[in-house]
C-alpha cells in the first residue's frame, strides 16, 4: 500500500500538518501571553509612578502649608497666642491628615496643638546647623509618646531675616493616613499597594502584621525567593518591576515600584498575582490544548495503517543521524532503497563524512585560537591591575588617594553597621608646611610628605591611610574606642616629633578626630573631623581636637 511515493507524501503531509497546527496555536498563545504581560506591566508601572507622584504631592502640600506658617511674623516673634492659634489652624486645615501639630523654639522646648510641652531629645528633630541647606525635613516613622502611635514628622525651619534658625514648625502624619490614601488607589483585581521607607521598613501594607515589623532585604529568602533581587533594583532605579514566588500560597507575583518625590529612598510598590494577569490567556491555552489533542487523535487514527512502512526507515534514519551527530566515530547505516528515503540516507552519509572531516579541522583551529586568547587575557589582566594601581595610589607618597579612600570608606561603613564598635576618622595636617616649602623649597617639602607618609604607615596594617591633598592626610581606624584612638594619636605625635625630618628640626601636626554616629553619612562625618582639625590649628597647632 505504501509502494508509491505519493502515498508516502500524503502520510507525511498529515503528520506535518498536525505539528504545524500545534506549533501555530502555541506560538499564537505565547505571543499573546507576552503581549498581555507587557501591557499589564506598563499599566502597573504607570499606576505606581502616578500614585507615587500623588503621594509626593501630598507631602509637598504639607511642606507648603508649614512654610506659610513659618513666614508668619507673629510666629517669628514667638508670640505664644499666635503660635497656639496657628498650630490649631494647621490641625484643622490638614483635613484629618495630621494627628498633631508642633512648634519647637530655639531652646528645643516643644509645644503641640493639644497643649503638651516637652524638651526635644529625639534625633529626628533637627536644630541649629542641622538645617543648613535644608528647606524641610521628613523623618523616618517613629513612635509618638503623645499620640501613642507611629507617625512621620514633616518639619520646616523658622528663620529670621539673617537666615538664622529660630525654631521649627512641624506636623505629625500618622501611618494610618498613608494607609488610607493607598487604599483609595484604583488597582486591577488581585493587586494591592504598599510602602517602604528609605531603610526598607514597611510602613504601609494591607497585612497590618507587616507594618513597622518587616524590613526589606536584598537577600532572597526561602519564603519569598526572587524578592531580594527586586529590592536591589529599587536601590538602582527610579521605577521598575520584578517577579518573585510567594511560597506560603505557592503563587507567582509581579511587583512594580516607583520612587516618591520629597521622600528620598521611599518606594511605592504594587503587587499583582500573576494568575490574575494570565487568567484569560490560560483559558485560551486550555481550549487550544483540547482542540489540538482532538485533532491529533483523529489524524493518528486515519494514518495509523498508512504510516507503518514509512515510519520504520525514518526511525532508522533518525537514529543513525542522532548517533552520527553525537559520535563522530559512529558508522552510518545507509538505507538501501530506490525511493527518496534511500537517496536521503545516502546524502546524509556523504554529508556526515564531510562534516566530521571539517569538524576535526575546526577543533584544531579552535585549540590554537584558545591558546592565543588565553595568553592575551593574561597580558590584559596584568595591564588592568597596573592601571587600577595607578588610579588608586598617590604617586608621591604611595598612600591611597582620595578616589580609592572614598571607595574603601563606603565598604568600611557597611562593615561598621555589623560590628560592635564604631569607626573613627582622623584628619591630620602638617603644621607650618607652607613655611617649610618657602624656606627649603618644594623638593624638601615633597620629601617631608613622603617621610611623613612612611611614618604613618609603618607597622600599621589595620588602619586605612590616605593622602587627602597637599599636606593633609586622613586615617580611618575601624572598630575602635576613644581610649584606643587617644593612645594611637599620642604615640603617633611622639614618633613624628622624634623622627628625623632634616633640614626641619622638629615636625608637628594638628589633627581633628570624629567617631561616626549611627547611620551618619560620610560627608557629615568627614566635615566634623575636618572642622575639628582647623580648630586644632587655630588653638596653636601641635594639638588634637575631638568632635
Amino acid at each position: 500500500m505504501l509502494k508509491t511515493i505519493k502515498t508516502k507524501i500524503i502520510t507525511t503531509y498529515s503528520l506535518v500538518m498536525i505539528a504545524f497546527t500545534s506549533t501555530l496555536l502555541l506560538t499564537t498563545f505565547l505571543t499573546e501571553r507576552n503581549r498581555v504581560l507587557d501591557l499589564e506591566l506598563e499599566k502597573s508601572i504607570e499606576i505606581s509612578r502616578m500614585h507615587a507622584e500623588v503621594l509626593g504631592n501630598e507631602f509637598s502640600r504639607y511642606i507648603t502649608m508649614l512654610k506659610m506658617v513659618s513666614y508668619n511674623p507673629e510666629i517669628q516673634l514667638r508670640n505664644k497666642d499666635s503660635i497656639d492659634f496657628q498650630l490649631k489652624k494647621l490641625l484643622e486645615v490638614g483635613d484629618g491628615d495630621f494627628v498633631n501639630t508642633i512648634y519647637i523654639d530655639k531652646n528645643l522646648i516643644l509645644t503641640d496643638a493639644k497643649g503638651n510641652t516637652n524638651k526635644v531629645t529625639h534625633p529626628a528633630f533637627k536644630k541649629g546647623n542641622d538645617w543648613a541647606g535644608k528647606d524641610f525635613n521628613i523623618s523616618m516613622p517613629l513612635f509618638s509618646r503623645f499620640e501613642k502611635m507611629p507617625v512621620i514628622i514633616v518639619a520646616v525651619p523658622i528663620l529670621n531675616t539673617f537666615k538664622e534658625w529660630m525654631g521649627t514648625i512641624a506636623v505629625a502624619v500618622p501611618l494610618s493616613t498613608i494607609n488610607k490614601k493607598l487604599s483609595f488607589m484604583k488597582l486591577t483585581k488581585g493587586s494591592y499597594a504598599w510602602l517602604a521607607d528609605a531603610n526598607g521598613m514597611i510602613v504601609s501594607h494591607p497585612d497590618e502584621s507587616f507594618i513597622m515589623k518587616v524590613q526589606l532585604s536584598t537577600t532572597n529568602s526561602d519564603t519569598f525567593p526572587g524578592f531580594g533581587d527586586i529590592v536591589q533594583k529599587t536601590q538602582l532605579e527610579d521605577h521598575g518591576y520584578g517577579h518573585y514566588l510567594d511560597t506560603r500560597i505557592n503563587e507567582s507575583k509581579v511587583v512594580t515600584f516607583a520612587k516618591i518625590s520629597n521622600l528620598p529612598g521611599w518606594n511605592l510598590f504594587v503587587t499583582t498575582q500573576e494568575s490574575e494577569i494570565f487568567h484569560e490567556i490560560y483559558e485560551i491555552l486550555y481550549n487550544v490544548i483540547i482542540t489540538a489533542f482532538l485533532l491529533m487523535i483523529i489524524f493518528l487514527l486515519l494514518i495509523n495503517r498508512l504510516s507503518k512502512k514509512l515510519i520504520r526507515p525514518l526511525i532508522q534514519l533518525s537514529k543513525d543521524v542522532k548517533a552520527s551527530v553525537n559520535n563522530k566515530h559512529h558508522h552510518f547505516n545507509v538505507i538501501q532503497s530506490d525511493d527518496e528515503i534511500g537517496q536521503l540516507s545516502k546524502a546524509f552519509d556523504h554529508a556526515f563524512t564531510k562534516i566530521h572531516s571539517h569538524t576535526a579541522y575546526l577543533e584544531e583551529v579552535v585549540g590554537r585560537r584558545t591558546q592565543e586568547i588565553h595568553a592575551k587575557n593574561v597580558i590584559l589582566k596584568s595591564q588592568n591591575n597596573a592601571l587600577e594601581n595607578i588610579a588608586s595610589i598617590d604617586p608621591l607618597t604611595q598612600l591611597y588617594n582620595r578616589r580609592a579612600f572614598n571607595a574603601l570608606i563606603e565598604k568600611n561603613i557597611l562593615a561598621d553597621n555589623q560590628g560592635a564598635l564604631s569607626p573613627t576618622l582622623i584628619v591630620l595636617d602638617i603644621d607650618h608646611f607652607k613655611k617649610i616649602n618657602d624656606q627649603f623649597g618644594h623638593d624638601v617639602g615633597d620629601d617631608i610628605l613622603c617621610r611623613t607618609a612612611q611614618e604613618l604607615s609603618n607597622n600599621d596594617d589595620e588602619n586605612i591611610i590616605c593622602r587627602w591633598g597637599g599636606e593633609e592626610f586622613v586615617i580611618l581606624i575601624p572598630n575602635t574606642t576613644p581610649d584606643m584612638v587617644s593612645t594611637y594619636l599620642d604615640a603617633l605625635r611622639t614618633k613624628i616629633s622624634q623622627a628625623n625630618f632634616a633640614p626641619v628640626e622638629v615636625l608637628t601636626f594638628s589633627a581633628g578626630v570624629a567617631t561616626r554616629a549611627p547611620d551618619e553619612p560620610f560627608k557629615a562625618w568627614f566635615q566634623r573631623a575636618d572642622k575639628a582639625m582647623y580648630e586644632a590649628k587655630a588653638s596653636g597647632r601641635n594639638n588634637v581636637i575631638w568632635s
